[in-house]
């Protein structure tokens, strides 16, 4: 961290005891994970892979059995049921790939290992865009009901204005027109009240739907961070943990990993393809009559060369440059992403530094703002201030808190977008 970094503590809402109805980020993000389809898909698409890679390690480690056994049933030289050894033939075999130019076994692993990190890497994309969706609900519920805390004080405001306003006019100090106006901006502030309880209805069956609800369950949300300290500006070595978490990253990583081996596989195999097999086998088992395991056995290792040229070889020449393309175009779209991904750090942090400042400077405001709204409200019950200046005193408060509100969500989730981009696990 640079010496001249400014430590800056960002103060957000206090929650206190949160009740056992009420939702923090962490709590709505598990219950909108658990209540997703799409997650239990990609769950199901990571099991595939796990197994399927499982599987592929057996294969490479341990031979393949085959048994057969067969019986003519009956025909013109067998009019009998019997099931006598000289009636049934039978048969146990092994084999065993032990090498392939082309596809070994353990190339085969490798292939179903990146298959399996794959899926795994997209699972938990996926977990980090619902959590990122979630958040986006939650903080749309928590800023809606908060602007209609908003705009209730400043309706209340405006009450108390034209009731002070209504009696100032009756004892002569106010005139008609000040009154009219007083009650067009209570009129109005009613309004606006409605649009911001409009405005909470709507969050709150976007925010209920993500977690199947019923779409007008009441729901309480609070931040639950009493506060959040960064210091600016963010170091640069940042970039670094970027590249070395961001998932996305790390898939189109795996990504040209699966790319490389595919064409090698493909190159190689345009080229003469050696096998080398063990294999065993045993013919009429001691199953269905008198025998003995140790007769009737054969076994071998086998080595084979093959090669298919087509036409002197124009088919091989022209694939094996379209599989050498193929991993290029990978490799430049890994770096593509990486210069992608340095910027959208850099720029992450410039927001969040401008945010950061943003949010202080919207504080202030609120405050200034409240502080001279109580001022000339007492001083338009004395008769001093006039309609004008608390109109616009109170207008200014209801537009600063709105803001102030919206500042706290642009914050928080830009922090948790710097994280995504990190490589955190937002979700945990």
């Amino acid at each position: 961290m640079k010496n001249q970094s400014a430590a800056l503590l960002i103060t957000l809402l206090t929650a206190g005891s949160v009740s056992a109805g009420t939702f923090t980020p962490k709590t709505y993000i598990k219950q909108a994970l658990d209540s997703s389809p799409a997650m239990k898909m990609a769950e199901q698409a990571y099991t595939l892979a796990r197994e399927t890679y499982r599987s592929a390690l057996a294969d490479a480690a341990l031979p393949a059995f085959k048994f057969s056994a067969a019986e003519t049933l009956y025909g013109d030289d067998n009019t009998g049921w019997d099931t006598g050894e000289d009636r049934v033939s039978s048969s146990l075999s092994a084999s065993w790939n032990l090498y392939d130019s082309a596809s070994s076994p353990l190339s085969r692993v490798r292939s179903a290992r990146l298959t399996h990190e794959y899926a795994r890497l997209t699972l938990l994309i996926a977990r980090q865009t619902q959590s990122l969706s979630a958040l986006d609900k939650f903080y749309a519920l928590y800023s809606a009901q908060q602007k209609v805390v908003a705009a209730r004080s400043n309706l209340a405001s405006r009450e108390k204005q034209y009731n002070d306003t209504n009696e100032q006019f009756q004892s002569g100090t106010r005139s008609r027109i000040e009154l009219t106006q007083s009650e067009g901006d209570k009129l109005s502030s009613e309004l606006s009240l409605a649009q911001a309880e409009f405005g909470e209805r709507k969050a709150l069956m976007a925010f209920n739907e993500l977690i199947n609800a019923e779409p007008d369950e009441a729901q309480a949300v609070v931040i639950d961070t009493n506060a959040v300290s960064i210091k600016l500006p963010l170091p640069k070595e940042d970039i670094d943990r970027a590249l070395e978490g961001n998932l996305k990253f790390r898939l189109r990583k795996v990504s040209l990993e699966r790319t490389k081996l595919t064409g090698r596989n493909a190159i190689m195999a345009d080229y003469p393809r050696f096998r080398l097999d063990a294999d065993w086998a045993k013919t009429s088992l001691p199953l269905f009559g008198s025998g003995r395991w140790t007769d009737n056995q054969s076994y071998g290792l086998a080595a084979s060369v093959s090669y298919s040229f087509g036409f002197f070889g124009a088919q091989k020449h022209y694939d094996l440059l379209g599989q050498k393309a193929s991993i290029r175009s990978a490799e430049l779209d890994l770096e593509d992403a990486r210069r992608t991904l340095k910027t959208d750090v850099l720029t992450a942090q410039k927001n969040i530094e401008l945010l950061v400042k943003s949010r202080q400077l919207l504080d202030f405001q609120v405050k200034a703002q409240k502080d001279t709204m109580d001022n000339l409200m007492g001083e338009f019950s004395l008769g001093g201030a006039s309609s004008l200046q608390l109109d616009n005193s109170q207008t200014k408060l209801l537009d600063a808190s709105n803001s102030q509100i919206s500042a706290v969500n642009d914050l928080d989730l830009a922090l948790a977008g710097y994280r995504v981009l990190l490589g955190e696990r937002i979700w945990e």
